[in-house]
């Protein structure tokens, strides 16, 4: 992607990342992990023409299922972002 100038990296992140549990610490802090990564690579990464973005679940997803598909939709409107309105993170809360 580097050497192409172009690309697109895209992570599942979870609402842990924001709101840390003491009963899943492990899954916590692997998910404020990849937030981290996603932040702090995202500018440096910009200017090489590589978007890098994460997709932040908050909420159980079943296969198949509505929010599956529009979690779905949140991976493409990151993919599909002109560069110049490029984000680093977009959320997913669940059925409101």
């Amino acid at each position: 992607m580097s050497e192409r100038g172009s690309g697109t990296i895209l992570l599942t992140g979870g609402g842990l990342a924001l709101a840390p549990n003491s009963e899943f610490i492990s899954l916590s802090i692997g998910k404020a992990g990849i937030r981290a990564l996603t932040l702090g690579t995202f500018e440096s990464l910009k200017r090489k023409g590589i978007h890098v973005a994460t997709v932040t679940v908050s909420t159980a997803v079943a296969p198949d299922s509505e929010a599956a598909e529009a979690v779905a939709e949140c991976f493409w409107h990151l993919h599909s972002q002109p560069i110049d309105k490029w984000t680093a993170e977009e959320m997913y809360p669940g059925p409101r």
